[in-house]
């Protein structure tokens, strides 16, 4: 009896112990939930009940104007542009708005316009009847007298840059330059940057060489002369052309400044990351100094790009201070739609994500469908846009299956050894 009555003491004792340690987890259940600003959301029916935070932020940047629906953006390579331009694509489609899409020749891609020339009649579908074009997005290089002549006067335009080092890198590990990939050393890359222009001979519009700054059509003797005045001068003109330009360094903020920008509500601006590299078995070795070697060689995009991160820092600053909740906001929101999409296939699965009205956002709901067509591929994207919009694939080639030979001549063209008229209709 005396051991049965210790242990009842002892069980006594603790019962508070245990009974605030109950309260204590319930708690953090409460404030999370309470904190959190969305909740999975099955049919019509709710999985649970949040605080909704309404303030007039909301109204701050929203209200009183009509969302932005005109858009031309310089698509840059190996620069996180196929995941904006996921978003466009998807925000064209469900407003029914008129995308820019190629005049396809026979084996090539349906998502390029052109590796090395501006919009021309020649190499986009005429608008149909009594329509005009909203969209443009797909690789083709920046002219503003071109893209004027085909865009309406109202058209937000938008491009993209990132670190010229880690484009650099990416450009290598995705196109697998001969230029690079034969040099017969321990260290290629360290190599090739000591001497560029003996291996990377060729056009100018190589992957390799300055390509971001290419895209964005800077004169084409720059590439030859450097000329820091003439550099400068160029940037300064695509400063008062570009109401924004995108940093992959700070993609999050930037997609928040365009959201200000273009009067969109958050569900415009989801995306789930799109061709991400994966690790290959083959990776490149790089020294230290290797960063110090291309920085030197690929001037013009470095120059670019350090103009474009400071404006957008100073763009940021001018939002004032909310606008980094705003950011950590939607970082934790599409954080939880990521989980979301990738689970949606698993057993027991929600039927639909909600989410409640927030400071920045009025409730809406993420479906299946919309995880679908944030991951869809992008030339499945463009072929269904292209026939919603004309209704049939004029002159598109079957590319589930490419002709090798296509590609290789892809590669040549991103080695900067064929133009890209010898690329397209080299015999197959």
């Amino acid at each position: 009896m005396k051991k049965v009555r210790l242990i009842n003491s002892v069980s006594e004792r603790n019962r508070p112990r245990c009974y605030f340690l109950f309260l204590l987890v319930l708690t953090q259940i409460l404030l999370y939930a309470t904190w959190s600003s969305y909740v999975f959301h099955a049919g019509n029916r709710c999985q649970g009940k949040v605080s909704t935070e309404q303030t007039n932020a909301k109204e701050t940047h929203l209200s009183g104007h009509s969302e932005k629906r005109h858009i031309a953006f310089v698509k840059v390579h190996k620069a996180a542009s196929t995941t904006v331009q996921n978003i466009f694509l998807r925000f064209a489609m469900q407003r029914d708005l008129l995308v820019v899409v190629p005049h396809v020749p026979k084996f090539f891609y349906p998502n390029i316009i052109s590796l090395d020339d501006t919009v021309t009649s020649r190499n986009i579908l005429p608008a149909p009847k009594n329509r005009s074009y909203d969209v443009l997005c797909c690789h083709v290089i920046y002219n503003r007298t071109a893209f004027e002549r085909i865009m309406p006067s109202d058209t937000v335009y938008i491009g993209i840059i990132r670190d010229p080092f880690d484009h650099f890198k990416s450009a290598l590990h995705y196109f697998r330059p001969k230029s690079v990939f034969e040099i017969a050393d321990p260290f290629p890359v360290s190599r090739f940057l000591q001497n560029p222009k003996f291996y990377n001979k060729g056009s100018s519009s190589s992957f390799l060489d300055n390509r971001m700054a290419f895209e964005y059509n800077f004169p084409s003797h720059l590439f030859q002369t450097r000329n820091n005045t003439e550099i400068r001068q160029y940037i300064l003109k695509l400063d008062t052309e570009f109401q924004l330009i995108i940093v992959v360094e700070l993609f999050d903020e930037s997609m928040i400044l365009m959201r200000r920008l273009m009067n969109w509500k958050f569900k415009d601006l989801l995306y789930l990351k799109q061709n991400v590299r994966i690790k290959r078995e083959m990776e490149f070795n790089f020294n230290p100094g290797d960063a110090y070697l291309h920085q030197r060689w690929d001037e013009l995009d470095y120059a670019l790009y350090d103009h474009f991160y400071r404006r957008l820092q100073a763009q940021l600053r001018e939002q004032g201070p909310d606008i980094h909740e705003e950011v950590l906001y939607f970082k934790r929101l599409r954080r939880d739609i990521e989980f979301f999409c990738q689970n949606m296939h698993n057993p027991g699965s929600y039927a639909s994500f909600y989410v409640t009205t927030s400071r920045w956002s009025d409730s809406f709901v993420v479906t299946k469908r919309d995880c679908h067509y944030m991951t869809i591929p992008e030339i499945s994207f463009i072929k269904e846009i292209r026939m919603k919009q004309y209704g049939y694939f004029r002159d598109l080639p079957q590319l589930d299956k490419p002709k090798e030979a296509l590609w290789q001549n892809v590669m040549r063209f991103a080695d900067g050894n064929i133009s890209v008229n010898q690329a397209k209709f080299a015999s197959y």
